[in-house]
């Protein structure tokens, strides 16, 4: 009998650690299978192990307005199919010092301005920068919702603003929302964001980490959990979220010479699409355009492709942030 549970015991075993390795392979192709249902699976177990920038004590601090910013310096921000170095300026962008003394254009956003899993001068605003001669600041945050992003540009010196680049996500419409009724938006307590680094020293790929994020996805497939599907055509948040981050857009004080607006969504692995078209129909746009004449609508579908994105991870690659900045250079050049 005990042979028998020992045999049985070793085949379960060495059927778990095929699995183990066969989820590890999966999350370190660099492309996908072509197989929805697998491809899906490769990027919701690879998120299940994502090690956040934001959360690295040698990348990122705690910021008492802003909740964190990455920390002056250099580090190695890793994730399974990436490695790369973050070269951060003194006041917390992942840029050159340089960029800070009066810039002609200042990019807003979150992880995909910041150029999370492309190399240090690979993002979007710094091949804007080599391609124009402009003087442009990176100032891409990972996890910086809309409202954020502007707190950031009055830290900076504006004398010589011309042009603002907003790079929209659809996970920004909380923060959005949130600053909207509430007029102001407070930070994390330090307490919060030390709970935030803790719980990231955690994650991380490599084997043994994979089966547990399986495990937890089938659980939540079949368990009876309910959320939107991350591949669903039209999210219920582009229908509401236009007129939110126009509403921000529009409180913001932008002074007696607005600079130049260019808007658009980058969303991870190029999900959803609609939202600028949604946006660029809304009546509330109008009272935007009262206050900044120059507002430009870019639609990423129409640049960017699927094979603009890492895999599984979704944020941009090289190529993506090389297509992008060369349909923004064209609407500055418009200018």
């Amino acid at each position: 009998m005990w042979r028998v549970v020992g045999i049985n015991a070793l085949i379960l075993a060495v059927l778990l650690i095929c699995l183990e390795a066969t989820l590890a392979w999966l999350v370190a192709r660099d492309s996908p299978t072509g197989i929805r249902a697998v491809d899906r699976l490769a990027r919701k177990i690879y998120w299940a192990n994502v090690s956040y920038v934001q959360y690295l004590p040698d990348c990122a601090r705690y910021d008492s307005e802003l909740g964190y910013t990455l920390r002056p310096g250099s580090c190695v921000f890793e994730n399974t199919g990436f490695s790369t170095e973050i070269d951060v300026n003194s006041a917390g962008y992942r840029d050159d010092e340089t960029s800070l003394d009066a810039p002609e254009i200042v990019v807003l956003g979150d992880s995909q301005a910041m150029g999370w899993g492309v190399g240090q001068g690979k993002a979007f605003a710094d091949i804007i920068e080599a391609e124009t001669g402009r003087r442009t600041l990176n100032t891409g945050v990972s996890s910086y919702g809309t409202a954020r992003e502007l707190m950031t540009l009055d830290r900076l010196d504006r004398s010589n603003l011309k042009t603002v680049i907003i790079q929209y996500s659809d996970n920004d419409g909380y923060e959005n929302r949130r600053y909207l009724s509430e007029g102001t938006l407070s930070a994390m307590p330090k307490e919060t964001y030390s709970q935030l680094v803790a719980g990231n020293e955690e994650a991380g790929g490599g084997l043994g980490h994979y089966l547990p994020a399986l495990f937890q996805e089938v659980r939540g497939r079949f368990g009876g959990s309910e959320g939107e599907d991350e591949d669903s055509e039209l999210p219920m948040a582009e229908l509401k979220d236009p007129d939110v981050l126009i509403g921000v857009l529009t409180n913001w004080d932008w002074g007696p010479t607005p600079p130049q607006l260019i808007v658009f969504d980058v969303n991870t692995g190029g999900r959803g699409g609609h939202f600028t078209e949604v946006l660029a129909t809304i009546p509330e746009l109008n009272l935007l355009r009262s206050k900044v004449s120059d507002l430009q609508i870019l639609h990423t579908p129409d640049i960017l492709d699927g094979g603009d994105y890492l895999f599984p991870d979704g944020h941009l690659s090289e190529a993506g942030h090389q297509k992008l900045a060369s349909a923004i250079i064209e609407v500055i050049a418009q200018n």
